[in-house]
């Protein structure tokens, strides 16, 4: 029911208990009449009030049964509303690290690319906040026992923020760009991505000989 259709139904029940009020007090003020005007006889105050008071309380219960639905209701769109955004959000991070569609990675020296990699991988110029990937990684540091596995393997960052139940390491470096470095992923095809990627590879061997 909407906030018109409320007031109606509120000043129909206010309309029904002054039919009801009004002769009764008309006959206390016929018993106890007080004064004369001249146009004829009026209610002693005391009825007045009682009138005035049931006039007031309808009238404000329409007004806050209507102003409680009407932020009930913009409640429940803004909860609808901010539900969608994170939907929305969540889906969007998601695309922005998984392979796209026809991905092909860039093709480089494995060697020059490792050395590349390396460099990057202490390079806080990447993230928004000074971090880099050393900052949690360094001499091997920080990493989940999930490490170990081949990829692409579950991860529990990216299943709990990204929803995403497996990820493959090129994945995994565009899930650390985006959320502890607060970065935009690299491109695909870049050279530093196939870099980063390249030296995790050996990070991830030198791990699995611990």
């Amino acid at each position: 029911m909407n906030t018109d259709s409320h007031r109606k139904e509120l000043l129909r029940k206010l309309s029904r208990n002054l039919m009801v009020s009004v002769p009764v007090m008309t006959v206390v003020a016929m018993a106890g009449m007080s004064a004369v005007s001249e146009n004829g006889l009026g209610l002693i105050p005391s009825a007045e009030a009682a009138q005035g008071e049931a006039e007031g309380e309808a009238k404000g219960e329409a007004e806050g049964e209507a102003k409680g639905e009407a932020e009930g209701e913009a409640e429940g769109e803004g909860e609808a509303e901010g539900e969608g955004e994170a939907e929305g959000t969540s889906e969007a991070m998601k695309e922005a690290v998984q392979r796209p569609e026809g991905y092909e990675p860039y093709d480089g020296d494995t060697e020059s690319l490792a050395r590349k990699g390396e460099a990057l991988f202490s390079d806080t110029s990447l993230s928004s906040n000074g971090l880099s990937c050393a900052t949690c990684h360094t001499n091997g540091a920080g990493y989940a026992d999930t490490f170990s596995k081949e990829y692409p393997h579950f991860v529990a960052m990216g299943k709990s923020d990204f929803g995403m139940d497996k990820v493959h390491l090129d994945e995994m470096v565009q899930i650390c760009m985006v959320a502890p470095m607060a970065a935009e992923p690299l491109e695909w095809d870049s050279e530093e991505l196939a870099a980063l990627t390249e030296y995790m590879r050996i990070e991830q061997e030198k791990f699995q000989k611990r």
